[in-house]
């Protein structure tokens, strides 16, 4: 892998860990939250967030 493949390959992975992270913590203010279906979607911020970051992790293999 050249150069540029590599930094690209860091940047995308970078910007899958911030995202993961930005879900989690919109989770978890969600959860404190209430009305109808709050939780709901707290648990499927929950489980993108754990996609992204297992995506992150396969990708991280490449470099």
């Amino acid at each position: 892998m050249d150069a540029n493949a590599k930094a690209l390959l860091a940047d995308i992975l970078s910007d899958l860990r911030s995202v993961s992270r930005q879900m989690d913590q919109a989770a978890q203010e969600l959860k404190q939250m209430r009305g109808v279906g709050t939780e709901l979607c707290a648990s499927r911020l929950e489980v993108l967030a754990d996609k992204y970051e297992r995506a992150r992790a396969e990708l991280g293999k490449l470099s």
